[in-house]
């Protein structure tokens, strides 16, 4: 890993195994790759359960693109869901 923190890196390593990372942020990306093997090693893996995805779920028309959660379907945003401080922590 050469020192480097790759807790900054990580959280991208799933957009760029599907090829959605695009721009500055992929090209940081793939420089840490080239010395890195832990994270070399994560994207392999992440690139294989993103193949087998691919093959098990059917393609639907807009995939992607309708509500998420109940709160999603009530108009509600996550905030007024969960309140500021997250599920179940109301006080």
């Amino acid at each position: 890993m050469g020192g480097t923190d790759c807790g900054a890196y990580r959280a991208g390593l799933g957009v760029y195994a599907i090829g959605r990372l695009a721009g500055a942020e992929a090209a940081e990306l793939f420089a840490h790759l080239r010395g890195c093997p832990p994270c070399r090693a994560e994207l392999a893996e992440l690139r294989r359960v993103a193949e087998l995805l691919a093959h098990c779920v059917p393609a639907r028309e807009g995939a992607g693109r309708g509500p998420r959660t109940g709160a999603s379907r009530t108009g509600l945003s996550g905030a007024c869901a969960y309140g500021s401080r997250g599920p179940g922590r109301s006080r």
